[in-house]
C-alpha cells in the first residue's frame, strides 16, 4: 500500500516549489483518496497543474521591434519616444517574441510595459491580457446597400436605432439574440455574465465608437483588384450597382461583456504570474495557451468575438429594416484581439490584421481615419516586417485634456462659442451628432493625427493596398451627457471655496 502521497514526492517529479504546490498536492491527496493508482494520479496531475521547472523573469534586452511611423514635429517625436519605450518594456517579457507599431501608434497611459494603441506583439504559447486590453474585439462592421436614400433620413433612423453612453439598454427596450442561448456560461470567465451580455446588446458606448454614414463609388481598376484577390461577391455587386453604395460602417467593442471578461484575466494572469514568473508588470502578466486557465480564456475570448460580430449585425439590420433594404455586401474586421497564426499568438491594440484568411485571400480590413474623412477599405499586404498589421485609424498626438484646453476660458470651463466655431470649421456639410446631447470636441477631427500622413504611411512601409474609400455624409458619437444644473451649482461652490482658501493662504503668507 502507498504511502500519502508528500510535497517531497511532487517536487521529486518535477513539480516547482512555489504557492501553486500546495494546491497541487491537495489534488493529488484527493485523487488518490478516490483510489486513483500513483502513476494515473501523476499523469492527471500533470494536465491540471502543469510542471513549472524555472520562474520566468524578464530579458535583459528587448525582442525586436518594427516601427512602421515616421515623425516629423516635435510633438510627433515626443509621441514617438513614449511609444517605443512601452514597446520596448513590453518586449522584454520572456513570452514576447517579437513587436512591431504602426503609423497611428500613440500612448496611452498606464503603468511599465502598458501596449500603445497601435501596438502588435507576437507572443509564444500565451495570451496577455494588458495586450488586447480592456475593450476586447473592438472592431469595424461596414453594410454596402443601394444608394437611393437622403443622409438626413437615413442619420434619422440611424439616431432612433443605435444606442450610445454609458450602461445598457433600459429594461423593457433590450434586444436578443441566439448569440445569448450558446452553451458558454459555465466557463469560468464568462460564468454569471449572461445578463450584463443581454444589457449591452444594441449598444455601442462612448469615447472615439461612432455610427457613420457614407458612400462609395469604386471605380474600375479598384473592382478589377477585389476580383483578383478572390472578392467576387463584392466585384459582382459593383458591376450590377454602377459602383455606387452607401454604407453604415459602426465601431465599438465588446461593451460590459468585454470588461468583465478582461478584468477576470487580468486577475487570473497576476495569480499565475505570481507563482510562477517574478518582476512583470501588471500590464504584461499572461496565461500560458496550455494551462487549464488559458484554454478557458481563450474560448472567452472566442465568444467575445462571437457576441461584438452579433451585435454590429443587430445594430446594421435594425437600420437596413427601417430603410426596407438588405446589406448587399458586409465586411468587418477586429483590431483588439488575439489571433493564433501557427505557433504565435498574434496580439494587436489598435491594430488592424492585414495577413491572408485561410482561402489565401488578402484580409480585407476598414481604417477609419476621424469623422470628416474618408474611411479606407484596404487589402492586407501580408508584410511580415511589421507582424502583416496596419493601423486600425488615425491615433492621436495629444491627450484629451491637451486638445481641451486651448478651448477653456479663464474659470476652467469650455467655451462653447469656440467649440461650435471649430466643429463647424471641420465638420462642414456633414450630418454629425451627438447622442448624448453636448458634443465632445476631443473626438472631433481636431482630436486626432494628420489623417493625410497616416494614409501615406500606410504606402510607404508597404502595410496594405487602398481599395475603396468610403466619405463621410454624417456621423454619431457618444459625446458629452451635459451638466446637470445641481451638478454645475456643486462644481462651482466647491471652486469657490477653494478660491477662498488660496486667497486665505496668501493672506497669512503675506502677514
Amino acid at each position: 500500500m502507498n504511502m500519502e502521497i508528500k510535497a517531497r514526492d511532487l517536487i521529486a517529479e518535477g513539480w516547482h516549489e512555489g504557492k501553486r504546490l500546495g494546491a497541487a498536492l491537495r489534488r493529488a491527496r484527493e485523487l488518490e483518496s478516490g483510489g486513483v493508482e500513483r502513476a494515473a494520479l501523476l499523469a492527471q496531475l500533470e494536465q491540471e497543474f502543469p510542471k513549472q521547472l524555472i520562474v520566468a523573469l524578464p530579458r535583459h534586452e528587448p525582442a525586436p521591434l518594427a516601427e512602421a511611423i515616421e515623425a516629423d514635429t516635435d510633438e510627433e517625436i515626443a509621441n514617438v519616444a513614449v511609444v517605443r519605450r512601452k514597446m520596448l518594456e513590453l518586449l522584454r517579457m520572456p513570452v514576447v517574441q517579437r513587436g512591431a507599431v504602426m503609423p497611428d501608434a500613440c500612448p496611452t497611459g498606464g503603468g511599465p510595459a502598458t501596449i500603445p494603441v497601435g501596438g502588435a506583439v507576437a507572443v509564444e504559447n500565451a495570451i496577455i491580457p494588458g495586450a488586447h486590453s480592456a475593450d476586447i474585439c473592438c472592431s469595424m462592421m461596414a453594410s454596402f446597400f443601394p444608394a437611393n436614400h437622403p443622409v438626413g433620413e437615413m442619420m434619422d433612423h440611424l439616431q432612433k436605432v443605435t444606442h450610445f453612453g454609458p450602461g445598457g439598454r433600459p429594461r423593457g427596450n433590450q434586444w436578443s439574440s441566439a448569440v445569448l442561448e450558446e452553451p458558454v456560461w459555465d466557463n469560468p470567465f464568462l460564468g454569471g455574465l449572461r445578463s450584463r451580455a443581454q444589457d449591452f446588446l444594441g449598444t455601442q458606448g462612448d469615447g472615439n465608437h461612432f455610427a457613420y454614414i457614407g458612400r462609395i463609388d469604386f471605380t474600375e481598376t479598384q473592382r478589377v483588384a477585389l476580383e483578383a484577390a478572390g472578392y467576387d461577391d463584392l466585384a459582382k455587386w459593383i458591376e450590377r450597382r454602377d459602383g455606387a453604395f452607401n454604407v453604415l460602417v459602426t465601431h465599438h467593442g465588446s461593451r460590459g461583456l468585454g470588461a468583465d471578461v478582461y478584468k477576470r484575466g487580468l486577475k487570473a494572469a497576476e495569480r499565475w504570474c505570481r507563482e510562477n514568473a517574478k518582476d512583470i508588470p501588471t500590464a504584461a502578466q499572461w496565461l500560458p495557451y496550455d494551462s487549464p486557465e488559458g484554454a478557458s480564456y481563450w474560448e472567452a475570448l472566442q465568444y467575445v468575438g462571437r457576441w461584438t460580430r452579433e451585435n454590429h449585425a443587430l445594430i446594421h439590420d435594425a437600420l437596413l429594416r427601417r430603410l426596407g433594404q438588405r446589406a448587399l455586401v458586409q465586411l468587418g474586421n477586429e483590431h483588439n484581439f488575439v489571433w493564433k497564426r501557427g505557433d504565435m499568438f498574434l496580439h494587436g491594440k489598435g491594430a488592424t490584421p492585414a495577413w491572408k484568411d485561410a482561402e489565401g485571400r488578402p484580409l480585407l480590413g476598414l481604417i477609419p481615419l476621424n469623422m470628416a474623412r474618408e474611411i479606407l477599405l484596404v487589402l492586407g499586404a501580408d508584410n511580415d516586417d511589421y507582424l502583416s498589421f496596419c493601423p486600425h485609424g488615425a491615433g492621436r498626438n495629444r491627450s484629451r485634456t491637451a486638445t481641451l484646453a486651448p478651448f477653456k476660458n479663464e474659470d476652467g470651463e469650455l467655451d462653447p462659442a469656440r467649440v461650435k466655431a471649430s466643429l463647424d470649421e471641420t465638420t462642414a456639410g456633414l450630418d454629425v451628432r451627438w447622442f448624448c446631447g453636448d458634443p465632445d470636441l476631443s473626438e472631433s477631427p481636431l482630436g486626432y493625427k494628420d489623417a493625410t500622413k497616416v494614409k501615406a504611411q500606410i504606402d510607404r512601409f508597404g502595410l496594405a493596398t487602398v481599395v475603396g474609400e468610403i466619405q463621410p455624409r454624417g456621423c454619431i458619437m457618444a459625446g458629452e451627457a451635459g451638466e446637470q444644473p445641481w451638478q454645475r451649482a456643486r462644481r462651482l461652490k466647491r471652486a469657490r471655496h477653494k478660491a477662498e482658501r488660496q486667497d486665505a493662504a496668501q493672506e497669512l503668507g503675506e502677514s
